[in-house]
């Protein structure tokens, strides 16, 4: 049963969270106005409008309850049953804003939402996953052992729905065949590409050959494994930096016109 100083660090998130959002919300409308959070909070009536009528201040509300609500259901929790429950709400809240962006104006419009909204979570349950393996190593808990065998078939998935999801919604933006190489948005998306195919190399290693040596409680293991989720974890923030930059690039933008 997981401990109450881990839901209380969830509720705290989760308040850190709508906080961090509803604040993003005031920046957001300053900027659109050319003015500062003063003239912002100066003016309630319309931020009021924003967060209501406005599509993107609509996801900001949104995400800002999402984790209110997180944040006081952690603090009601009684079972795993309620946990699990938490999980997958946890996860749904992550799908406003990216269902919210460029993807919803594509052609292909529930395609590319979809697979859209399946790459966000995979993405997002495979980085935790690995954050909460450094968790427990960090703490020297008991509970890695078996903590990584059950993770293990869940990144697999993880990453075959990454891939399957990312090649979908990349083939509604560019021809993978003449724009990958010569434009700017091909490259970036190549080398994203190039990051995920190290991160499953290392999926396969920790399957053939660390979860072996966990088993044996091996110090040398342990140490193996820390040091290859520290890559992992390196990795994986890069492929998320590219994919913030892939979000704000024109698809596609010849390199040669």
């Amino acid at each position: 049963m997981i401990s109450k100083r881990t839901y209380n660090w969830i509720s705290f998130i989760g308040f850190a969270w709508a906080a961090d959002v509803f604040f993003l919300s005031i920046l957001k409308l300053a900027d659109i106005f050319a003015g500062s959070i003063g003239m912002v909070l100066s003016e309630p009536i319309m931020l009021r409008s924003f967060l209501i009528q406005v599509r993107t201040g609509q996801v900001m509300l949104a995400q800002t309850f999402a984790g209110i609500i997180i944040a006081i259901w952690a603090q009601l929790i009684k079972s795993q049953v309620g946990a699990r429950v938490l999980t997958f709400f946890a996860a749904l809240s992550l799908l406003p804003p990216a269902l919210g962006g460029h993807s919803g104006s594509n052609s292909e419009h529930l395609l590319a939402i979809t697979s859209w909204g399946l790459h966000i979570l995979s993405v997002s349950l495979w980085v935790a996953g690995v954050l909460s393996l450094v968790i427990l190593v960090a703490l020297q808990s008991s509970d890695l052992f078996p903590a990584v065998k059950v993770f293990s078939p869940i990144a697999l998935i993880c990453f075959i729905c990454v891939v399957i999801s990312g090649v979908v919604n990349a083939s509604l933006r560019i021809d993978l065949f003449n724009d990958l190489l010569n434009s700017r948005y091909g490259l970036i998306l190549l080398s994203k590409i190039m990051l995920l195919i190290a991160l499953g190399g290392f999926g396969a290693f920790y399957r053939t050959r660390i979860l072996n040596t966990l088993d044996s409680l091996s110090i040398k293991g342990v140490q193996l494994f820390t040091r290859l989720v520290g890559v992992e974890l390196f990795l994986m923030a890069l492929a998320i930096m590219l994919g913030v930059v892939l979000s704000q690039t024109k698809f596609p933008t010849p390199l040669i016109p």
